[in-house]
């Protein structure tokens, strides 16, 4: 406990309102507004303006989908890096939950011959096109089944989400 208490102690105080919060949508209607608020509070200080922060629940009868029109994709990882971003996966290992796969023109989809660590001075290239794997929204996602600690879960709407405060990257 000692090494805990140290380490806490050594700890900013985001940090451990971070460690220690409950998944949010298991908090009382009273914690989730102060943390609603908390984060209007933090956006409008940050971008200088007023910021509405909103816990919209899922739509009773809505179910979403998600589409990507790959022939549009140039390789350029953007969509990689904004995910990175908004669902505050940028710790140490870093997690990703989108991949870019480069593809062989000559080879056209083959996963065995893809390449999700290429790295051209631009993109795109002309021998080659980009396929994003990013979460497919599953009727019955598998890894909502075997997250060990949890911190993956479907929504009634059908939307997955992960919980980057108890995700531990496995």
């Amino acid at each position: 406990m000692a090494a805990v208490s140290a380490s806490v102690a050594g700890a900013s105080t985001g940090f451990v309102e971070r460690l220690l919060r409950t998944r949010f949508t298991e908090l009382s209607p009273e914690r989730k507004a102060e943390i609603l608020q908390e984060l209007e509070r933090e956006y409008a200080e940050r971008y200088g303006r007023d910021v509405t922060v909103v816990d919209t629940p899922p739509m009773d009868g809505v179910e979403f989908a998600y589409g990507l029109d790959i022939a549009r994709c140039i390789g350029c990882r953007r969509c990689v890096y904004a995910c990175v971003h908004e669902n505050n996966q940028s710790r140490d290992p870093q997690i990703q939950w989108i991949r870019v796969l480069r593809m062989e023109k000559e080879h056209g989809i083959e996963l065995a011959e893809s390449n999700a660590y290429y790295e051209p001075e631009l993109v795109p290239e002309p021998d080659a096109f980009y396929l994003p794997v990013a979460c497919q929204q599953c009727r019955h996602p598998a890894c909502v089944k075997v997250c060990p600690v949890k911190a993956t879960w479907q929504e009634p709407d059908g939307i997955v989400v992960i919980d980057s405060d108890w995700c531990i990257g496995c």
